[in-house]
């Protein structure tokens, strides 16, 4: 009786595990391109470019609950996005793809985990430097990327791709270093 049991518990804990994923070149390739598109729209502040790398179905969500169109939506998040970075300088920003962890949900969804380092200059003149990660997902067969270095997100994230539940994200860090 306790052999099968410990292997029904193994089984459970693997299935509630993530396993690491090969990405296909055409996805890589796909992914790379998405990155490259949205490093010089972080650095131009082209807020729109910005907003469209968000999966379609987190802005049909966001606007769902807040009552409002899509298109408002995506204007009023590229507006906030102009305005919480008017006063603050890019001094780099870069995503690593060659250095990302990709795997899978225990549902088999493939995403990745891509190491991200933003500096900046703040108005009051600190430098600052934030390394997290970026979730990169696929989604009707388009890749997108999910910042989901805040509670909320990640929250929604995991409401609107339910397989993400069981999966835990590694807090970035900050610090001031200039």
């Amino acid at each position: 009786m306790i052999r099968p049991l410990h292997l029904a518990i193994a089984l459970l804990l693997a299935a509630c595990t993530t396993a690491a994923y090969t990405v296909p070149p055409a996805d890589r390739a796909a992914i790379a391109s998405r990155i490259a598109g949205f490093e010089r729209a972080f650095v131009s502040n082209d807020t729109a470019e910005i907003v469209n790398v968000v999966p379609p179905r987190i802005i049909s969500a966001i606007a769902s609950e807040s009552g409002v169109p899509e298109v408002l939506l995506r204007e009023e998040m590229a507006k906030l996005t102009r305005e919480a970075t008017r006063d603050v300088e890019v001094i780099s920003f870069g995503m690593s793809l060659d250095t990302a962890q990709f795997l899978t949900t225990p549902t088999g969804r493939p995403y990745g985990l891509i190491p991200t380092q933003t500096v900046v200059k703040t108005d009051a003149g600190r430098t600052v430097q934030s390394d997290t990660l970026t979730l990169t997902l696929e989604d009707v067969g388009i890749w997108y990327l999910v910042r989901i270095d805040e509670a909320r997100q990640t929250q929604l994230l995991r409401e609107i791709y339910p397989d993400f539940r069981d999966v835990s994200f590694p807090k970035g860090t900050s610090k001031v270093v200039g």
